[in-house]
């Protein structure tokens, strides 16, 4: 591990503490926030799969091999087509959520559970958000359970 947080909690950019859900049976949260630990900071950069540099679509597709051994396609529009749909009132840890953020532009993030996702952002790379920002609840456009 690379920092003296606990396994089950990350300290977010502003401070405060994210946790993982109770009753976490699966483990998805604490290897999603290891995972996180492993690659935050690290740039977005469109077709990028390093920690030199890496686009949401890669993130997904490491994160979900690397740690669940589940096999995802290389690119949004792709991934967007795996597993079944889950209505949004229903998504868990896991989940991956896909929004419009553009005219042709998609982006893919993994539900971290209350309210929040991890994914690769364009603006300060691999970082947690939450999903009831206006931004985000404006792009929403569907999630998907693939484990």
């Amino acid at each position: 591990m690379l920092s003296d947080e606990p396994a089950d909690s990350i300290v977010l950019r502003d401070g405060s503490v994210f946790e993982a859900e109770p009753g976490d049976a699966r483990g998805v949260g604490r290897s999603l926030m290891n995972q996180y630990r492993m690659w935050r900071g690290t740039p977005y950069q469109l077709g990028g799969s390093t920690r030199e540099g890496i686009d949401c679509s890669a993130f997904v597709q490491i994160t979900f091999q690397e740690h669940f051994g589940v096999s995802l396609p290389r690119n949004t529009t792709a991934q967007a087509r795996v597993g079944e749909a889950v209505d949004r009132a229903s998504i868990r840890t896991g989940d991956l959520l896909f929004f419009r953020t553009g005219p042709t532009r998609r982006h893919v993030g993994i539900y971290l559970g209350k309210g929040q996702f991890l994914h690769a952002s364009t603006r300060v790379g691999v970082t947690i958000a939450r999903l009831d920002d206006a931004y985000w609840q404006r792009a929403y456009w569907s999630a998907r359970r693939v484990m």
